[in-house]
């Protein structure tokens, strides 16, 4: 296992992560204990996520600019363009997450529905993102 994350990280070496901006976080009085965040994602040319989760949250990503590849819970991965979205469930794996294009920049927003407990931690935000194991690094 430890290889093939190694072997995995090697492809990645160099290429941009991610940045994420917080655009808004509100807690659903319709909904108790539930919150609804939104970001912004941006990934530069080439740029990339390790695998990872979203806290239990429910997850819908829309393709803003440039080409998003996204595969999820053992799914062949797609590219998705302007306009398009998709939707992470709780507990979905997001294995690729990657600017589909080594030329051009990806922007998208991503609307979450978390259990607000999980906003309240020690981590906050960082706590919406739960990258797998061995790759904490990048």
């Amino acid at each position: 296992m430890a290889s093939d994350i190694a072997a995995a990280k090697a492809k990645y070496a160099g290429r941009p992560r991610e940045t994420l901006k917080i655009l808004y976080d509100h807690e659903l009085r319709n909904c108790p204990g539930k919150s609804i965040v939104g970001l912004e994602l941006n990934y530069a040319p080439g740029g990339w996520s390790p695998p990872h989760r979203h806290a239990g949250a429910t997850a819908v990503a829309y393709v803003l600019e440039g080409e998003f590849l996204s595969g999820m819970s053992g799914n062949p991965p797609r590219v998705y363009k302007p306009g398009e979205q998709f939707v992470e469930l709780p507990g979905c794996h997001h294995t690729v997450s990657d600017n589909a294009s080594s030329t051009e920049p990806m922007k998208a927003i991503v609307v979450l529905v978390v259990d607000t407990a999980v906003l309240k931690t020690e981590k906050g935000y960082a706590a919406l993102v739960e990258i797998d194991e061995g790759w904490e690094d990048g």
